[in-house]
């Protein structure tokens, strides 16, 4: 899987940006994030500005989903 293949995701009490499956985004919330992490919101794409291109993406999430 790519970048492409995730949407952003995240965590409202910590503001990490995580990646979610995006075959799993339109499911109801809470979502659970490539890293294990639960996340709050599902917004654009893990390679737009709300997930890699935020201030804070989840260092696990982009070393998983680049693989």
């Amino acid at each position: 899987m790519s970048s492409s293949d995730h949407a952003a995701g995240r965590n409202q009490s910590t503001g990490l940006a995580h990646a979610v499956l995006a075959e799993t985004a339109d499911l109801p919330a809470p979502w659970a994030a490539v890293c294990g992490a639960s996340v709050d919101v599902v917004q654009g794409k893990w390679s737009g500005p709300r997930g890699l291109g935020s201030s804070s993406p989840c260092p696990e999430c982009r070393r998983l989903a680049e693989s």
